[in-house]
């Protein structure tokens, strides 16, 4: 067993104080060198400080099988630092010591020697091994060439089977750390590709996320399909490839969802250039993530992945020949609920990946209502709540991408005024809030004679939407209006 290596209380860094990794290392060295352990930085760790990218978390392996020793070590470095620390997993023997920015995560040795626990790792850029407290890096499956190729390779033909997660992972590397995937790599990927199916649909869904979280949601897409992936895990996405349009669209519904993923994209690096008044509103919203796990522009992307993939269902052809596919928008929002369930997304991911899909279309009729009332814009940002910016945007991406020979420049202009239009005042309602009814549900509800109940909402409802466009000026304005509208017959023969 390892003795706890301690440190005079005065000298320990406060909890709350900024932990480097390189402290972290230091302790690590300090309590193995003393009992004659072998330590080695590995994995993610060494990969990244290869590639010059900044990282905030350590993953160190111990020269010793035995889980005690592993969990000693991970105690006397959080000792030694004044860190917290607990098991990752009983079974495995891991730990993990945590700081406020990162963590450092402790293993025991698979295998007799440091070489054949890198032989049972994913990828060559993985499998390198440093040792703790200098030495020449431990590469026998060549990752060191790799990293400088930026190609990635599996260390062994099998690694799939091992992991089937390691299949999204594949993809994930390749569209965050910018490596070419290699052409045997492609070749097993797409003989294991099934394997997949039978992975967790936790593991699975944080892959895709990681993956979605970079720039490029498009090309990450096409990596999918590459590599036999995006049948098994988004079919109906996959289903879209061969699916003719009308001549509104340029492209089949696969080659548009790519196309409108890359103007996504676009809005995402660059929000101000399409919504310069509501940039500073909308760049705080998307810096906040959707469910306290997934960053919004991750769940905007996925949103946009599969915003049409009822078009094959409801696809039409009419007598005279017009292409149509009415009610895909519905249809779809259920598809990707289910999707969402699959995938065991979170509840606020779900609804805001449906309420995308429900509603992309929405935009696109508001503009065509003429004349178009403030009350419209207000309805609009109701059906919308609470997800006004992102279906905003995914309906800008999807108009974006349906250019096809007839379509008219001056309809995808009118689209994007408005879009700008709505995305100001929503971030104005954001930004100064929104005013309560002057006057109370329950003083309106005596004064013209209506029950508690479903038609008072329907009252209170309508005055609001008046209130809200700026049609009713103040309390007497509003109960006046309550009036006419209890007064009016429709409201009577509804109430009836």
């Amino acid at each position: 067993m390892v003795p706890s290596a301690r440190r005079p209380a005065t000298n320990r860094p406060s909890k709350a104080a900024r932990v480097l990794p390189e402290s972290v290392l230091a302790a690590v060295e300090s309590v193995v060198r003393p009992a004659g352990l072998a330590a080695w930085q590995v994995g993610g760790t060494v990969r990244d400080q290869l590639m010059g990218r900044p990282f905030s978390d350590l993953d160190v392996v111990i020269g010793s099988r035995d889980n005690r020793v592993v969990r000693s070590v991970a105690a006397a470095v959080a000792d030694f630092c004044g860190l917290s620390w607990f098991t990752l997993s009983p079974e495995f023997g891991g730990e993990r010591v945590v700081w406020g920015t990162g963590h450092l995560d402790v293993s025991p040795l698979r295998g007799l020697r440091i070489e054949d626990d890198l032989a049972q790792r994913d990828f060559t850029v993985n499998a390198i091994a440093i040792p703790v407290g200098g030495g020449s890096p431990i590469d026998p499956w060549g990752g060191l060439r790799d990293i400088a190729d930026r190609r990635l390779r599996l260390v062994s033909h099998g690694g799939f089977r091992a992991d089937p997660v390691r299949l999204l992972r594949a993809a994930r590397f390749a569209q965050t750390h910018g490596l070419v995937v290699d052409e045997e790599l492609v070749r097993i990927a797409r003989g294991d590709a099934h394997l997949v199916a039978a992975a967790a649909p936790e593991r699975v869904l944080a892959e895709v996320m990681a993956t979605l979280d970079v720039d490029g949601a498009a090309t990450a897409a096409r990596l999918w399909e590459e590599l036999g992936l995006l049948a098994q895990v988004f079919p109906e996405v996959a289903a879209l490839a061969g699916v003719r349009q009308s001549t509104s669209h340029r492209h089949d519904v696969y080659g548009h969802t790519l196309e409108a993923l890359d103007h996504i994209d676009e809005l995402l690096r660059n929000p101000a250039d399409r919504f310069p008044e509501a940039a500073a509103v909308l760049g705080e919203r998307l810096r906040r993530p959707v469910d306290g796990v997934t960053t919004r522009r991750a769940a905007l992307r996925l949103a946009v992945l599969v915003h049409d993939i009822a078009k094959p269902q409801t696809r039409h052809i009419d007598e005279q020949g017009r292409l149509s596919f009415w009610g895909h928008e519905l249809q779809g929002a259920e598809m990707a609920r289910r999707i969402c369930g699959r995938l065991r997304c979170s509840t606020a991911l779900t609804s805001m990946v449906v309420k995308v899909v429900e509603g992309h279309l929405w935009l696109g009729f508001l503009q065509n209502r003429k004349p178009l009332w403030k009350r419209d814009e207000i309805r609009y940002l109701w059906a919308a709540y609470p997800w006004e910016p992102e279906l905003i945007m995914a309906s800008v991406a999807d108009r974006l991408a349906t250019r096809g020979p007839i379509t008219a420049d001056r309809f995808v202009q009118r689209h994007l005024t408005l879009a700008r239009h709505l995305m100001w005042l929503w971030s104005e309602r954001q930004r100064v809030g929104v005013p309560p009814l002057p006057v109370r549900g329950d003083e309106l509800a005596a004064s013209v004679g209506v029950e508690p109940g479903p038609n008072l909402g329907r009252l209170l409802n309508a005055l609001r939407l008046e209130w809200e466009a700026g049609e009713l000026a103040d309390a007497a304005a509003v109960a006046g209006r309550a009036r006419e509208i209890a007064e009016d017959e429709s409201f009577k023969a509804e109430k009836a």
